[in-house]
Protein backbone atom coordinates (compact mmCIF):
# COMPACT_ATOMS: atom_id res chain seq x y z
CA UNK A 1 0.00 0.00 0.00
CA UNK A 2 1.30 3.18 -1.05
CA UNK A 3 2.04 5.65 1.89
CA UNK A 4 -0.32 8.72 2.19
CA UNK A 5 2.26 11.95 2.37
CA UNK A 6 -0.14 14.16 4.92
CA UNK A 7 0.59 11.75 7.68
CA UNK A 8 2.20 13.75 9.78
CA UNK A 9 -0.49 16.57 9.92
CA UNK A 10 -3.97 15.59 10.27
CA UNK A 11 -6.75 17.78 8.66
CA UNK A 12 -10.11 17.49 10.38
CA UNK A 13 -13.28 17.71 8.89
CA UNK A 14 -13.94 21.17 10.72
CA UNK A 15 -10.54 22.47 9.19
CA UNK A 16 -12.20 21.59 5.61
CA UNK A 17 -14.97 23.07 5.97
CA UNK A 18 -13.58 26.18 7.09
CA UNK A 19 -11.58 26.44 4.13
CA UNK A 20 -14.14 25.31 1.85
CA UNK A 21 -16.64 28.29 3.16
CA UNK A 22 -13.48 31.00 2.62
CA UNK A 23 -13.67 29.85 -1.09
CA UNK A 24 -17.35 29.54 -1.72
CA UNK A 25 -17.03 33.49 -0.36
CA UNK A 26 -14.62 33.67 -4.24
CA UNK A 27 -17.40 32.39 -6.31
CA UNK A 28 -20.35 35.40 -6.85
CA UNK A 29 -17.63 37.72 -7.17
CA UNK A 30 -16.13 35.93 -9.96
CA UNK A 31 -19.38 34.93 -11.57
CA UNK A 32 -20.64 38.46 -11.65
CA UNK A 33 -17.92 39.93 -13.22
CA UNK A 34 -17.98 37.23 -15.95
CA UNK A 35 -21.65 37.99 -16.55
CA UNK A 36 -20.25 41.97 -17.07
CA UNK A 37 -17.64 41.05 -19.40
CA UNK A 38 -20.38 38.99 -21.06
CA UNK A 39 -22.90 41.47 -21.10
CA UNK A 40 -20.69 44.52 -22.29
CA UNK A 41 -19.70 42.39 -24.98
CA UNK A 42 -22.97 41.70 -26.12
CA UNK A 43 -24.15 45.71 -25.95
CA UNK A 44 -21.35 46.65 -27.95
CA UNK A 45 -22.68 44.13 -30.66
CA UNK A 46 -26.22 44.95 -30.15
CA UNK A 47 -25.07 49.28 -30.76
CA UNK A 48 -23.36 48.87 -33.53
CA UNK A 49 -25.85 45.95 -35.02
CA UNK A 50 -28.31 48.73 -34.88
CA UNK A 51 -26.80 51.44 -36.11
CA UNK A 52 -26.13 49.56 -39.20
CA UNK A 53 -29.76 48.57 -39.92
CA UNK A 54 -30.69 52.04 -39.13
CA UNK A 55 -28.01 53.79 -41.77
CA UNK A 56 -29.44 50.39 -44.11
CA UNK A 57 -32.96 51.82 -44.07
CA UNK A 58 -32.17 55.46 -44.34
CA UNK A 59 -29.87 54.76 -47.00
CA UNK A 60 -32.85 52.63 -48.67
CA UNK A 61 -35.51 55.70 -47.96
CA UNK A 62 -32.75 58.03 -49.57
CA UNK A 63 -32.28 55.78 -52.39
CA UNK A 64 -36.07 55.51 -53.43
CA UNK A 65 -36.95 59.23 -52.74
CA UNK A 66 -33.56 61.16 -53.78
CA UNK A 67 -32.20 61.06 -57.44
CA UNK A 68 -28.75 62.91 -56.50
CA UNK A 69 -26.06 60.68 -56.70
CA UNK A 70 -23.72 62.36 -54.48
CA UNK A 71 -26.41 62.09 -51.60
CA UNK A 72 -26.61 58.43 -52.64
CA UNK A 73 -22.84 57.95 -52.85
CA UNK A 74 -22.54 59.56 -49.71
CA UNK A 75 -24.68 57.61 -47.62
CA UNK A 76 -23.31 54.40 -48.69
CA UNK A 77 -20.09 55.95 -47.48
CA UNK A 78 -21.09 56.28 -44.26
CA UNK A 79 -22.79 52.92 -44.40
CA UNK A 80 -19.60 50.98 -45.64
CA UNK A 81 -17.97 53.25 -43.32
CA UNK A 82 -19.91 51.95 -39.88
CA UNK A 83 -19.42 48.11 -41.18
CA UNK A 84 -16.08 48.43 -41.42
CA UNK A 85 -15.50 50.08 -38.24
CA UNK A 86 -17.48 47.56 -36.52
CA UNK A 87 -15.21 44.78 -38.54
CA UNK A 88 -12.30 46.39 -36.98
CA UNK A 89 -13.71 47.13 -33.34
CA UNK A 90 -14.94 43.72 -32.94
CA UNK A 91 -11.89 41.75 -33.81
CA UNK A 92 -10.28 43.95 -31.36
CA UNK A 93 -12.95 44.07 -28.46
CA UNK A 94 -12.55 39.72 -28.88
CA UNK A 95 -9.30 39.56 -28.75
CA UNK A 96 -9.77 41.66 -25.71
CA UNK A 97 -12.57 40.17 -23.75
CA UNK A 98 -10.63 36.51 -24.07
CA UNK A 99 -7.26 37.94 -22.68
CA UNK A 100 -9.93 39.42 -19.84
CA UNK A 101 -11.40 36.26 -19.40
CA UNK A 102 -7.88 34.62 -18.84
CA UNK A 103 -7.26 37.60 -16.36
CA UNK A 104 -10.21 36.91 -14.63
CA UNK A 105 -9.28 32.59 -14.41
CA UNK A 106 -6.08 33.62 -13.56
CA UNK A 107 -7.34 36.19 -10.21
CA UNK A 108 -9.98 33.77 -9.25
CA UNK A 109 -6.82 30.95 -8.65
CA UNK A 110 -4.64 33.14 -7.07
CA UNK A 111 -6.99 34.26 -4.47
CA UNK A 112 -8.04 30.82 -3.96
CA UNK A 113 -4.24 29.79 -3.37
CA UNK A 114 -3.76 33.02 -1.26
CA UNK A 115 -6.67 31.70 1.00
CA UNK A 116 -4.93 28.20 1.41
CA UNK A 117 -1.66 29.45 1.65
CA UNK A 118 -1.89 28.63 5.28
CA UNK A 119 -1.79 24.67 4.06
CA UNK A 120 1.25 24.99 2.07
CA UNK A 121 2.79 22.58 1.14
CA UNK A 122 0.08 19.99 2.54
CA UNK A 123 -1.73 17.46 0.27
CA UNK A 124 -5.25 19.69 1.41
CA UNK A 125 -3.68 22.82 -0.38
CA UNK A 126 -3.80 20.86 -3.73
CA UNK A 127 -6.96 18.91 -3.72
CA UNK A 128 -9.01 22.46 -2.24
CA UNK A 129 -7.58 24.75 -4.83
CA UNK A 130 -8.37 21.76 -7.70
CA UNK A 131 -12.30 21.54 -6.12
CA UNK A 132 -12.50 25.57 -5.91
CA UNK A 133 -12.08 25.34 -10.12
CA UNK A 134 -13.99 22.32 -10.23
CA UNK A 135 -16.62 24.20 -8.02
CA UNK A 136 -17.10 27.11 -10.15
CA UNK A 137 -16.58 25.25 -13.45
CA UNK A 138 -19.80 23.27 -12.37
CA UNK A 139 -21.38 26.81 -11.18
CA UNK A 140 -21.90 28.31 -14.23
CA UNK A 141 -23.07 25.58 -16.41
CA UNK A 142 -25.35 26.64 -18.35
CA UNK A 143 -25.15 30.33 -17.96
CA UNK A 144 -25.08 30.79 -21.53
CA UNK A 145 -28.53 30.49 -21.44
CA UNK A 146 -30.02 32.54 -18.51
CA UNK A 147 -28.03 35.60 -18.76
CA UNK A 148 -30.60 37.27 -19.91
CA UNK A 149 -34.18 36.55 -17.80
CA UNK A 150 -37.46 37.44 -19.32
CA UNK A 151 -39.77 38.90 -16.81
CA UNK A 152 -43.17 36.80 -16.17
CA UNK A 153 -45.38 37.64 -18.76
CA UNK A 154 -43.08 37.26 -20.94
CA UNK A 155 -42.10 33.18 -20.50
CA UNK A 156 -43.20 32.56 -24.01
CA UNK A 157 -40.59 33.95 -25.22
CA UNK A 158 -37.61 32.59 -22.92
CA UNK A 159 -36.95 29.22 -25.08
CA UNK A 160 -36.33 32.41 -27.90
CA UNK A 161 -34.10 34.14 -25.60
CA UNK A 162 -32.48 31.44 -24.03
CA UNK A 163 -31.17 30.25 -27.83
CA UNK A 164 -30.15 33.76 -28.93
CA UNK A 165 -28.07 34.65 -26.01
CA UNK A 166 -26.58 30.84 -25.77
CA UNK A 167 -25.64 31.75 -29.81
CA UNK A 168 -24.30 35.26 -28.00
CA UNK A 169 -22.12 33.74 -25.15
CA UNK A 170 -21.45 29.90 -25.25
CA UNK A 171 -17.97 29.77 -27.04
CA UNK A 172 -17.03 32.81 -23.95
CA UNK A 173 -18.91 30.57 -21.05
CA UNK A 174 -16.99 27.15 -23.00
CA UNK A 175 -13.35 28.89 -22.90
CA UNK A 176 -13.84 29.93 -19.41
CA UNK A 177 -15.10 26.27 -18.23
CA UNK A 178 -12.31 25.30 -20.13
CA UNK A 179 -9.72 27.14 -18.42
CA UNK A 180 -11.08 26.16 -14.80
CA UNK A 181 -10.90 22.85 -15.60
CA UNK A 182 -7.75 23.03 -17.17
CA UNK A 183 -6.81 24.51 -13.87
CA UNK A 184 -8.05 21.55 -11.92
CA UNK A 185 -5.77 19.31 -13.88
CA UNK A 186 -2.59 21.93 -13.04
CA UNK A 187 -3.03 21.94 -9.58
CA UNK A 188 -3.28 18.32 -9.15
CA UNK A 189 -0.83 18.03 -11.64
CA UNK A 190 1.67 19.81 -8.72
CA UNK A 191 0.35 17.46 -6.38
CA UNK A 192 1.81 14.68 -8.23
CA UNK A 193 5.31 16.67 -8.57
CA UNK A 194 4.92 17.40 -5.08
CA UNK A 195 3.86 13.47 -3.78
CA UNK A 196 4.80 10.74 -6.43
CA UNK A 197 3.42 8.09 -5.54
CA UNK A 198 0.11 9.41 -3.01
CA UNK A 199 -2.87 7.57 -4.80
CA UNK A 200 -5.29 10.48 -3.74
CA UNK A 201 -3.27 12.45 -6.38
CA UNK A 202 -3.31 10.40 -9.46
CA UNK A 203 -7.33 9.71 -8.39
CA UNK A 204 -7.93 13.25 -8.69
CA UNK A 205 -5.96 13.85 -11.65
CA UNK A 206 -7.81 11.04 -13.30
CA UNK A 207 -11.28 12.85 -12.65
CA UNK A 208 -9.92 15.71 -13.35
CA UNK A 209 -9.08 14.65 -16.74
CA UNK A 210 -12.83 12.78 -16.70
CA UNK A 211 -14.35 16.31 -16.05
CA UNK A 212 -12.65 18.12 -18.48
CA UNK A 213 -13.20 15.51 -21.45
CA UNK A 214 -16.84 16.06 -20.53
CA UNK A 215 -16.84 19.47 -22.23
CA UNK A 216 -15.63 18.21 -25.34
CA UNK A 217 -18.19 14.80 -25.28
CA UNK A 218 -21.06 14.57 -28.22
CA UNK A 219 -24.38 14.89 -26.25
CA UNK A 220 -25.02 12.22 -29.40
CA UNK A 221 -23.55 9.66 -27.54
CA UNK A 222 -25.61 9.74 -24.34
CA UNK A 223 -28.38 6.77 -23.92
CA UNK A 224 -30.75 10.04 -22.56
CA UNK A 225 -30.11 13.14 -22.84
CA UNK A 226 -30.88 15.05 -19.71
CA UNK A 227 -29.94 18.26 -21.46
CA UNK A 228 -32.99 20.21 -22.44
CA UNK A 229 -31.24 23.36 -24.03
CA UNK A 230 -31.06 23.89 -27.78
CA UNK A 231 -27.02 23.08 -28.43
CA UNK A 232 -25.03 24.86 -31.24
CA UNK A 233 -23.73 22.34 -34.12
CA UNK A 234 -20.08 22.86 -33.28
CA UNK A 235 -20.40 20.35 -30.19
CA UNK A 236 -20.36 17.91 -33.21
CA UNK A 237 -17.62 18.69 -34.62
CA UNK A 238 -14.36 17.07 -34.99
CA UNK A 239 -12.27 19.14 -33.05
CA UNK A 240 -14.10 18.26 -30.18
CA UNK A 241 -14.15 14.82 -30.89
CA UNK A 242 -10.38 14.60 -31.11
CA UNK A 243 -10.05 16.92 -28.06
CA UNK A 244 -12.49 14.46 -26.15
CA UNK A 245 -10.46 10.96 -27.43
CA UNK A 246 -6.86 12.84 -26.24
CA UNK A 247 -8.04 13.94 -22.77
CA UNK A 248 -9.87 10.65 -22.29
CA UNK A 249 -6.39 8.77 -23.49
CA UNK A 250 -5.18 10.63 -20.43
CA UNK A 251 -7.90 9.88 -18.13
CA UNK A 252 -6.80 6.01 -18.76
CA UNK A 253 -3.16 6.63 -18.12
CA UNK A 254 -3.73 8.05 -14.97
CA UNK A 255 -6.61 4.81 -14.02
CA UNK A 256 -4.18 2.57 -15.22
CA UNK A 257 -1.54 3.84 -12.70
CA UNK A 258 -4.31 3.65 -9.65
CA UNK A 259 -4.74 0.02 -11.43
CA UNK A 260 -0.70 -0.75 -10.68
CA UNK A 261 -1.12 0.88 -7.16
CA UNK A 262 -4.27 -0.49 -6.10
CA UNK A 263 -5.37 -3.54 -8.37
CA UNK A 264 -7.99 -4.85 -6.21
CA UNK A 265 -9.87 -1.58 -6.28
CA UNK A 266 -12.91 -2.44 -7.89
CA UNK A 267 -13.60 1.92 -8.67
CA UNK A 268 -10.83 1.81 -10.77
CA UNK A 269 -11.77 -0.66 -12.98
CA UNK A 270 -15.16 0.62 -12.87
CA UNK A 271 -13.68 4.07 -13.88
CA UNK A 272 -11.43 2.10 -16.73
CA UNK A 273 -14.53 0.49 -17.82
CA UNK A 274 -16.40 4.03 -18.89
CA UNK A 275 -13.30 5.47 -19.96
CA UNK A 276 -13.11 2.74 -22.47
CA UNK A 277 -16.63 2.68 -23.26
CA UNK A 278 -16.51 6.65 -24.22
CA UNK A 279 -13.41 5.53 -26.31
CA UNK A 280 -15.52 3.07 -28.29
CA UNK A 281 -12.60 0.30 -26.75
CA UNK A 282 -15.47 -2.69 -26.25
CA UNK A 283 -12.99 -5.43 -25.58
CA UNK A 284 -10.82 -3.09 -23.37
CA UNK A 285 -14.19 -2.69 -21.24
CA UNK A 286 -15.03 -6.20 -21.07
CA UNK A 287 -11.77 -6.91 -19.56
CA UNK A 288 -12.04 -4.45 -16.84
CA UNK A 289 -15.51 -5.81 -15.92
CA UNK A 290 -14.10 -9.34 -15.82
CA UNK A 291 -11.42 -7.64 -13.71
CA UNK A 292 -14.77 -6.36 -11.58
CA UNK A 293 -16.07 -9.42 -11.12
CA UNK A 294 -12.96 -11.29 -10.07
CA UNK A 295 -12.76 -9.26 -7.26
CA UNK A 296 -16.34 -8.62 -6.65
CA UNK A 297 -18.11 -11.83 -8.01
CA UNK A 298 -21.67 -11.30 -5.99
CA UNK A 299 -22.18 -7.87 -8.52
CA UNK A 300 -24.89 -8.78 -10.75
CA UNK A 301 -25.16 -4.86 -11.96
CA UNK A 302 -21.44 -5.45 -13.20
CA UNK A 303 -22.23 -9.64 -14.51
CA UNK A 304 -25.32 -7.96 -16.52
CA UNK A 305 -23.50 -5.05 -17.96
CA UNK A 306 -21.05 -7.80 -19.03
CA UNK A 307 -23.25 -9.81 -20.34
CA UNK A 308 -24.55 -7.32 -22.86
CA UNK A 309 -21.36 -6.53 -23.39
CA UNK A 310 -20.74 -10.05 -24.92
CA UNK A 311 -23.94 -10.26 -26.71
CA UNK A 312 -23.20 -6.38 -28.61
CA UNK A 313 -19.72 -7.71 -29.64
CA UNK A 314 -21.21 -11.33 -30.88
CA UNK A 315 -19.70 -13.75 -27.91
CA UNK A 316 -23.51 -15.20 -27.47
CA UNK A 317 -21.88 -18.24 -26.18
CA UNK A 318 -20.18 -16.03 -23.28
CA UNK A 319 -23.67 -14.07 -23.21
CA UNK A 320 -25.67 -16.77 -22.71
CA UNK A 321 -24.00 -18.31 -19.51
CA UNK A 322 -24.16 -14.84 -18.12
CA UNK A 323 -27.85 -14.67 -19.10
CA UNK A 324 -28.61 -18.28 -17.09
CA UNK A 325 -26.71 -17.14 -13.66
CA UNK A 326 -28.51 -14.10 -13.57
CA UNK A 327 -31.66 -16.17 -14.44
CA UNK A 328 -30.58 -18.41 -11.49
CA UNK A 329 -29.95 -15.75 -9.43
CA UNK A 330 -33.59 -14.44 -10.20
CA UNK A 331 -32.17 -11.10 -10.93
CA UNK A 332 -35.00 -8.59 -12.01
CA UNK A 333 -32.94 -7.41 -15.26
CA UNK A 334 -32.65 -11.02 -16.56
CA UNK A 335 -35.06 -10.89 -18.88
CA UNK A 336 -33.90 -7.78 -20.30
CA UNK A 337 -30.36 -9.27 -21.03
CA UNK A 338 -31.69 -11.62 -23.68
CA UNK A 339 -33.13 -8.73 -25.68
CA UNK A 340 -29.44 -8.11 -26.97
CA UNK A 341 -29.25 -11.49 -28.34
CA UNK A 342 -28.10 -10.73 -31.98
CA UNK A 343 -27.52 -7.12 -31.46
Amino acid sequence: MINSTSENTVFTNEEKKLFQSRLIQLYPPTIQLLEKTLKKYFLFNCCFVFLIIVELLYFCFQLTFLVQAFAVALHLAILFATVFSYAALRLYLSAYKKEKLQKLKKNFVMRCQKSLASLQPQPEYYTLAAEACCQLASQIHGMEYVIYPLPVGLKSLQSLLSKISCWCHWDDVHFFKEMLLKACIDQYIQFVRAFPTDLEAHAGLANSYVMLSGLYVDPRTFEESHEDHWILAKKYDETFQHKFRLIAQKAIEEFKILSDYAPNDPWVHVQLAYSYHDLQMPQDEIREYETILQICPQDKEVLYKLGQLYFEQGQNAKGLQVYEALKKSNYKKAEDLIHFYGA
